[in-house]
């Protein structure tokens, strides 16, 4: 739940929706961008989705996670627009509008997007270099590549890592910190 927002959207004013926004977007960003290649594109479906939630706040009453609900609002987004989508990329097809309107795939997109603020809350945590050799790997840089960004030795590197994924797995859940690993080995 987020913190210090009423669960009645009835109850939400500007300052609601703004904390709502501040707090939760990149989670959001991430889940549309399972569906939508083209950041533009994601801008404004979620710009539309938040209208849609500002705009009908007062007749969608209580919810139990204002969070969960909004992943929804962002699915029916898509799927709304689902022919504006495919006349801009003309690859896309009835297998990707399955994909979207599954919901075996829309509980998988929810959870890795939170898993990922989770994630990126906890890189912050680290040490500043720490920090920078984590981001870097997982920017495919090479220990080669990283060493010679820092001015340090691949020795080195290796320990600033192996400290900084020890630490990480510290403040991550076991399904967190796995989900990490698979994403510093791509």
């Amino acid at each position: 739940m987020s913190k210090n927002i009423p669960l009645n959207l009835a109850d939400w004013d500007e300052h609601c929706m703004q904390e709502f926004i501040k707090q939760n977007s990149s989670s959001f960003y991430v889940f549309a961008s399972h569906y939508v290649d083209n950041k533009e594109t994601i801008d404004d479906f979620l710009q539309e989705a938040y209208i849609k939630l500002w705009t009908h706040r007062k007749t969608i009453g209580a919810v139990k996670s204002p969070r969960n609900y909004f992943f929804t609002v962002i699915r029916n987004v898509i799927i709304d627009n689902w022919t504006y989508y495919q006349q801009n990329d003309q690859e896309k097809d009835t297998l990707d509008y399955l994909n979207i309107a599954s919901n075996e795939t829309f509980i998988e997109h929810m959870i890795e997007a939170e898993s990922s603020c989770l994630i990126a809350e906890a890189i912050q945590k680290l040490t500043p270099q720490s920090r920078k050799v984590i981001l870097m790997t997982l920017q495919e840089n090479n220990m080669n590549e990283i060493a010679d960004a820092l001015n340090i030795s691949i020795n080195t590197v290796k320990t600033i890592k192996y400290r900084a994924l020890k630490q990480l797995s510290e403040y991550l859940s076991k399904e967190d910190f796995l989900l990490l690993l698979l994403f510093l080995s791509l």
